[in-house]
């Protein structure tokens, strides 16, 4: 095993899902059965830092508050010799990013389901009182039969209300600049509204491949969101009604009072929108022997 670590706590680490900057994704179990779990975990070294420690514990304290069948379950956080853990239910597909970059068709073709499931898990969230703050392709798992499950909660933070919101200061600008709503990038205290800016971009990459602003830098990047209108997604795709693509524009609206008001709404708009003029057909394959 790369790490060198084979138990961390009373489970044991069998398979490595992803490794990121700071953070790992094992798939493990306990040592008294066979359940598997996901396990974030967090290793001695450079990047264990009392920060580092402090997100994963916060990140916990937010998943233990949400229980609904679109969100990732959240079962135990602990500090170990050789490192702080979280543990996760263990939901094995790819995230939706990956499978928009291995499988676009298929997931134009379950477009509507998926997003309705998406919505649904960050409806929940709401509900009790978060805003996610990283709506993004990456942190949505998506199984076959169009199940979700929302994850990573690093970033989330108590919606703001009455005399809170009045007395608050700036926020910390944190988030992915590609899928962040404009009153996020400009520091300010945010609500749902900005979960549905980011679906929308979401939606829009589910359909053109790519998030709807790219750019040379984070700054022109961050300055498209702030003042450039989205393309149009009929554009992209003729087969995409006018209905969905202004549906899609209003999510990403620059103010936020132009969006729908809650993530319900964009559930219950959803499933009466019809997105296509014609179910997706898969790309035509060459007949064998045919040069490509």
């Amino acid at each position: 095993m790369s790490t060198g670590t084979e138990f961390v706590g009373n489970y044991r680490m069998f398979h490595l899902i992803r490794a990121g900057a700071a953070y790992q994704i094992w798939a493990v179990r306990p040592m008294s059965e066979n359940t598997l779990y996901a396990m974030k975990w967090l290793p001695k070294g450079d990047k264990y830092t009392r920060l580092a420690v402090n997100e994963l514990r916060h990140e916990f304290a937010v998943g233990k508050t949400l229980d609904h069948p679109a969100v990732i379950k959240t079962y135990e956080f602990d500090t170990t010799p050789n490192g702080a853990y979280m543990l996760l239910e263990f939901f094995k597909t790819p995230n939706l990013k990956q499978q928009i970059v291995s499988n676009s068709f298929e997931i134009k073709r379950r477009a509507k389901e998926i997003l309705i499931n998406c919505a649904a898990g960050l409806s929940h969230m709401h509900s009790v009182g978060w805003v996610h703050r990283d709506v993004k392709p990456d942190n949505f798992l998506v199984a076959d039969s169009d199940e979700v499950r929302l994850i990573d909660f690093n970033l989330a933070r108590k919606i703001k209300t009455g005399l809170g919101k009045m007395f608050a200061g700036k926020a910390a600008v944190q988030g992915t600049h590609s899928y962040m709503a404009p009153e996020q990038i400009r520091g300010q205290h945010v609500d749902a509204r900005a979960d549905i800016y980011s679906l929308g971009c979401v939606a829009f990459e589910l359909f053109n491949g790519k998030p709807p602003f790219t750019a040379n830098s984070f700054q022109e990047l961050l300055g498209k969101h702030l003042k450039v209108k989205p393309p149009d997604l009929t554009v992209v795709d003729k087969n995409i009604t006018p209905e969905f693509a202004a549906f899609v524009k209003r999510l990403m609206s620059k103010d936020p009072g132009d969006r729908p008001a809650t993530m319900k709404d964009v559930q219950m708009e959803l499933r009466t929108l019809r997105l296509f003029y014609a179910p997706p057909k898969p790309p035509e394959t060459p007949p064998a022997g045919e040069a490509h």
